[in-house]
């Protein structure tokens, strides 16, 4: 990843392990300015999620379900045991942190903690 400062980290955890999402983001809230994929899971070969991130590179959010299953499709079993749904669902989730950070509503989690 070029550069850390900026970038956003989340998890998502599956049946085949955790996947581990750092994001920098590019232009405007919905572009991906570079992507790494981490976690407990197993690469088949090692490595080969580097070809994922290289594909994500300067897309769009909504892109990227369609490159995503792209990429497993030319690659199955590339991730024994995690479907290219749940590498959507990291990158997605990851990418409501950066809307949240730059929206000025509130953070839905303070809502519960009023409630108590």
């Amino acid at each position: 990843m070029p550069d850390p400062a900026g970038s956003v980290t989340g998890e998502h955890r599956t049946s085949g392990g955790v996947i581990r999402t750092t994001l920098l983001p590019g232009e405007g809230l919905s572009r991906i300015g570079s992507v790494e994929f981490s976690g407990t899971y197993k690469e088949n070969p090692e490595g080969v999620l580097r070809g994922l991130e290289a594909i994500l590179e300067g897309a769009t959010i909504d892109e990227a379900p369609k490159l995503i299953e792209g990429f497993f499709a030319k690659n199955p079993g590339a991730v024994p045991g995690i479907d290219s749904g749940e590498f959507f669902m990291a990158l997605s989730m990851v990418f409501m942190k950066v809307r949240r950070a730059a929206s000025s509503a509130p953070d839905p989690s303070d809502w519960k903690k009023e409630k108590r």
